[in-house]
């Protein structure tokens, strides 16, 4: 496939990306506690150069007043205070969270607006992409 080719992929899975976020943000509009969940949907950064669609959340940049940030922390990291796992899926002992979010599969949880959301868009996702896919492949597979 030519540079034309990856351009088109480009654009159509920028498409896709930018719907998934404003799903996203609209999800985090509506969280119980809606200034963590807003401050996080964003700050999302999308790569605008990836031909397969990418997005980031949670940033060392994004700092809050008391010195924590959006990131995601997992397990005990001394020092660091990442809020991205604890307002999506809950905590056990620190009260500015919810409570943790119910068992998802084998070794995960259900989430509170990010991975409910992905998960609810994604049939969605995977029809539009297979649709725009087919269409740049059969016009550059001349």
């Amino acid at each position: 496939m030519g540079d034309e080719g990856k351009e088109q992929a480009r654009k159509a899975s920028n498409g896709l990306v930018e719907f998934a976020v404003k799903e996203i943000k609209n999800a985090a509009a509506s969280h119980p506690r809606p200034k963590q969940a807003q401050r996080i949907a964003n700050g999302v950064r999308i790569s605008k150069s990836s031909v397969v669609g990418e997005f980031g959340l949670g940033f060392a940049g994004q700092r809050f007043s008391g010195g924590a940030t959006t990131q995601l922390n997992e397990g005990s990291t001394r020092g660091q205070k990442g809020i991205l796992a604890g307002v999506e899926f809950g905590a056990r002992r620190q009260k500015q969270f919810l409570p943790r979010t119910a068992k998802f599969g084998l070794r995960g949880n259900t989430g509170t607006f990010i991975w409910p959301t992905l998960r609810r868009i994604q049939p969605e996702i995977i029809k539009k992409w297979e649709e725009s896919f087919a269409t740049i492949v059969k016009e550059w597979d001349k």
